[in-house]
């Protein structure tokens, strides 16, 4: 994929900032409202890997492997040589103009990011350039990182990955005062920020839920509804959808630097009628065995459509070949079944998920 020509004759910064495995939180979304800041619902996929993989890629983990990316399967596991060749190929990263500068930082400790294997690019992509990464100072980097990225000089063009860990281990620690300071560190990260930083974008989101509420139908809001805030000061444009997929930020960026009018910017309307596809593959979802990490392809797959109070989800769970549809109320978290939606059930047997109905396990 080749890019050449500029949109902007000017630098910019596109900030992609991830708190990991937080959750639709009131605080997090009142502080977005309070300062007049974009917020709204955000489809992603179940876990930490495959999210990253359609918000850099732009497509599902199918559309990228024939059998998708299961939590034993990611990037580095599953790809020969060359299929990693044309993989890194669809990662926005690799589509950047050479004279693109990368940062790279993960903040807390949890698995993955260690000074020796980072989980990003390491389980998602490879970068074709130089990437500077940061080790992590703990109780100083919260607060001041985003300010460090905010003074670069506006002279380069800056593409900055932010990864918060804290309440992805307050999780794993099952401690409920634990999420509830992370939640505090996020809002003193989100007050840190000046958001009308001149030709910038900022990306900030949550991946996925918690994952002990993540079952093998996907079911929400855990599996696939978070959040997103998008400030675009490269168009000087507000951003007003109330939903917005992880693969839309692919185009979103090509946008902003190449002269393309690609679909499904962040500043298109809402399409009601648009079918959204989310996959997972997470351990905890395994009725294969006891070892469980052989298998490294992922198990269900999801239709999503918006309708009226939140959403209608068709699940297909492939090791049992079972399908379950729902009614989510995304007003009080209500989940109702229903009989089959057939037009969701078709949008995956005629897409590149219908291998999900034949595949063997």
């Amino acid at each position: 994929m080749a890019y050449y020509v500029k949109l902007y004759e000017k630098e910019m910064k596109i900030y992609c900032i991830l708190f990991d495995t937080c959750r639709q939180n009131e605080k997090v979304k009142s502080f977005f409202n309070s300062n007049n800041l974009h917020y709204s619902d955000y489809i992603t996929n179940s876990w930490t890997a495959t999210s990253l993989i359609s918000l850099f890629s732009g497509k599902t983990p199918s559309e990228l492997y024939h059998k998708g990316v299961g939590y034993y399967g990611t990037y580095k596991s599953i790809l020969t040589d060359s299929e990693k060749e044309i993989w890194n190929e669809e990662m926005v990263l690799n589509c950047l103009p050479k004279d693109w500068n990368i940062h790279i930082h993960a903040m807390g400790p949890t698995r993955g990011d260690t000074k020796d294997f980072r989980f990003f690019p390491d389980e998602i992509c490879g970068i074709k350039r130089k990437v500077k990464y940061y080790e992590y100072k703990e109780g100083i980097d919260e607060e001041s990182f985003v300010k460090e990225m905010q003074s670069l000089s506006n002279e380069d063009n800056h593409f900055i990955f932010l990864k918060y860990n804290h309440y992805h281990d307050a999780v794993s620690s099952n401690d409920r005062r634990l999420k509830d300071e992370s939640i505090d560190i996020f809002l003193r990260v989100l007050e840190s920020i000046n958001f009308e930083e001149e030709n910038s974008l900022f990306w900030i989101f949550s991946d996925h839920g918690e994952w002990q509420n993540i079952d093998k139908h996907m079911r929400p809001p855990d599996s696939w509804l978070t959040w997103v805030s998008v400030t675009d000061n490269i168009t000087n444009k507000k951003v007003s959808k109330d939903l917005i997929y992880v693969c839309d930020f692919k185009n979103t960026i090509l946008n902003r630097i190449f002269p393309n009018s690609l679909p499904n910017d962040i500043l298109d309307d809402v399409d009601n009628e648009r079918i959204y596809v989310c996959e997972d593959g997470r351990s905890v979802a395994r009725e294969l065995g006891e070892d469980s990490r052989q298998h490294k392809y992922s198990t269900t797959v999801s239709t999503i459509k918006k309708v009226e109070n939140g959403f209608i989800q068709l699940s297909f769970y492939s090791p049992n070949k079972q399908s379950k549809t729902i009614l989510y109320d995304n007003s009080n978290g209500a989940i109702k079944e229903v009989e089959t939606n057939q037009k969701l059930l078709d949008f995956l047997k005629n897409g590149v998920w219908k291998w999900y109905f034949n595949y063997e396990w």
